[in-house]
């Protein structure tokens, strides 16, 4: 193997990204924190860092010194600020950099099973904050806006201005305004005038807000600079080695007989954990990461071409694990199949995919709803609804509105079953094992067709599932890819903070009030949405809320919520473990492995059930996906299973 190369570029100048180490709270596991240089503004100049290329060196020896390399890159969302990591001289921690800084130090305290081959790289993609901060305080936000108004926009706003003015003094004539024609005549100019006034100021707020401005920051630089990231690993770790060697170590490790001391790097498992607008961001940099003349990925014309079954290894180095998708800000329409689906490409090559998403995730809701309603190409109201808001309703919607109790945990698992449990609405497959069963239902032109009832369990309005959506788009040949996903609707979790006085503990919504309701109603709504704003609830980010840290003085601070616990260990342990790992670490059997899970469906089952009665007891319901089952409780992998998708 070669050695880390010393580059001798000057300690500082212009570059794509800056990497830094994550500040550790304990000796632990490599952290990284990457960032884009881009700017907030095009205008905007590029300040001189570090160079990169040392620390990207060592990432590139770390992995390749390890049995079991792998790679979790958590990406953050829409209006997220920089902010600082916690030090010994400063424990308060803010923005971005302290989330990446906690989701380092949970896992060293609660993923102990992780692979000690893990680096975790927190990446940060320039995005601006509604309340402005850094170097676009809200002040200079205003000014920006108003500089950079079109000259249209300018004569139209005067003109508008102007009109409105000489209406004004025209009221005060009495002559003038006591006329039916002025009357008329001034009416309609004023609705006019107010109409274009009103689209202007629209306009500059919606710049203000940022929306806009960050997804697009989010498409032209936040997954370049990323896929350029994977890229340069990727160049590291092949230059640590020669060419004929690492080619030699992949036929080896496919055959199962690596040699011993070898000093070559085995594949790299790369996962994300991505929140609200960087589910885009990890899913559009898979896409292009992937090879295109990938013989696998390469079928016919065909919109449902079954000969289309991409591998999960990507480059020289990498395979694609874990996917967390966290209140995901894309299309709902990710979730089902057709033709409009642009990221199916990308999920189907991943081993594992999640979605943790809420009902009443406000951010969703209006910002970015109302933001994609002049862009997204749907002709209903629900075709703009967003991932983040997909929910679980744990009966079919046939059933009396009183019987539509929320049932929590897995809903679409029955641990009373025999033989320890079974999943329920499923069939078996030809090659082994389960798959969600068909439902039949009348096509509109009067043929019959089949859909599945995974989709049943769906819901993006509250009467109607996902069949209804997918009805006439899938075609017989293929398969919905929401059956790859194993959705966690999070609506109603809840933890436990002390009463005041120390009155014993109550339950308090992270992400919404907890009601227990099927569907949430307007007034729910309108009561959350206040509590959005007032800083009372985060509708959006609560899975991740943890209290501050203690002061430099140890003084205890006020908690107005608790640690988000359970979601936590969702999120992370999912993304650094896996399924099988995870829910063996959430036994009461502390000794229980993957290993015996796959041994013993039994054993695998009793884990099952434990994670499903841990969840119902937080509120958070469950869809679990047949192919998880299949490989994690039943251990049957078939090569086939992703054919369809």
């Amino acid at each position: 193997m070669s050695e880390v190369s010393n580059h001798l570029s000057p300690a500082k100048g212009r570059y794509l990204l800056s990497v830094e180490e994550i500040p550790p709270t304990a000796d632990d596991f490599p952290a990284y924190f990457v960032g884009s240089t881009a700017p907030n503004n095009v205008e905007d100049g590029i300040g001189e860092i570090a160079n990169p290329q040392a620390n990207i060196d060592r990432i590139a020896a770390f992995l390749c010194a390890q049995a079991e390399p792998e790679i979790l890159i958590a990406i953050h969302g829409y209006n997220t600020s920089l902010g600082n990591f916690a030090t010994p001289e400063s424990l308060h921690r803010s923005g971005v950099k302290g989330w990446y800084q906690e989701i380092r130090d949970h896992i060293t305290r609660h993923c102990d099973r992780r692979s000690p081959g893990l680096v975790l790289i927190g990446y940060r993609w320039p995005s601006e904050q509604i309340k402005g901060g850094g170097n676009d305080r809200l002040s200079a936000k205003f000014r920006y806006a108003q500089r950079s108004l079109p000259i249209f926009l300018r004569v139209i706003l005067g003109l508008s201005f102007a009109v409105l003015g000489a209406l004004v003094l025209a009221a005060f004539t009495a002559n003038v305004s006591n006329s039916v024609g002025f009357s008329f005549l001034g009416v309609s100019i004023l609705v006019v005038a107010t109409i274009f006034v009103s689209l202007v100021l629209t306009l500059f707020l919606l710049r203000i807000v940022g929306y806009l401005r960050d997804a697009y920051r989010a498409t032209y630089y936040g997954v370049p600079d990323l896929v350029e990231l994977v890229r340069q690993i990727d160049k590291a770790v092949i230059e640590q080695t020669s060419i004929e060697d690492w080619a030699e170590n992949q036929t080896e490790n496919q055959a199962g007989n690596q040699t011993e001391n070898k000093t070559v790097c085995r594949r790299i498992k790369l996962s994300f954990i991505a929140h609200s607008m960087g589910g885009f961001v990890a899913t559009d940099t898979v896409r292009v990461l992937s090879d295109v003349f990938d013989q696998q990925s390469i079928g016919n014309l065909g919109a449902a071409s079954k000969a289309k079954v991409p591998s999960s290894n990507i480059g020289h180095v990498f395979s694609l694990g874990r996917l967390v998708l966290v209140a995901p800000d894309i299309p709902a329409e990710t979730i089902i199949s057709g033709r409009a689906n642009f990221l199916s490409s990308s999920l189907r090559r991943f081993e594992e995919t999640y979605l943790f998403s809420n009902e009443g995730d406000m951010a969703l809701k209006l910002a970015s709803t109302a933001a994609n309603y002049a862009s997204f190409p749907t002709k209903t109201r629900e075709g703009g609804y967003r991932l983040g808001n997909v929910v679980v309703r744990s009966l079919p919607e046939n059933r009396a509105p009183k019987d539509r109790m929320t049932q929590y945990g897995i809903v679409n698992f029955d641990a009373a079953a025999a033989d320890g449990g079974q999943l329920i609405n499923v069939q078996t497959r030809s090659q082994g094992g389960i798959e969600p069963k068909q439902i039949p239902y009348v096509k509109s032109d009067g043929s019959e067709g089949f859909i599945s009832s995974f989709l049943s369990y769906l819901y993006i309005l509250p009467s109607k599932a996902l069949t209804h959506r997918q009805q006439d788009i899938l075609g017989s040949d293929q398969k919905p890819i929401a059956e790859l996903f194993t959705v966690f609707d999070c609506t109603d979790y809840y933890e436990l903070l002390p009463k005041e006085r120390g009155q014993g503990l109550k339950k308090v919504g992270l992400l919404s009030y907890s009601i227990g309701q099927r569907s949430l109603n307007f007034w729910n709504y309108v009561r959350l949405a206040l509590a959005t704003f007032s800083g009372k609830i985060d509708s959006h980010g609560g899975y991740f809320y943890t209290p501050p840290l203690p002061s430099a003085t140890g003084a205890q601070p006020q908690l107005s919520r608790p640690d988000a616990y359970l979601s936590k260990q969702l999120i992370y342990g999912l993304a650094c473990l896996g399924f099988s790992a995870l829910i063996t670490s959430l036994s009461a059997e502390r000794d229980l492995t993957a290993a015996d899970m796959s041994k013993d469906t039994t054993v695998a089952k009793r884990a099952l059930k434990n994670l499903s009665e841990v969840c119902a007891d937080r509120h958070i319901q469950i869809l679990l996906a047949a192919e998880r089952y299949n490989r994690d409780i039943l251990g049957i992998v078939s090569e086939g299973d992703r054919t369809g998708y």
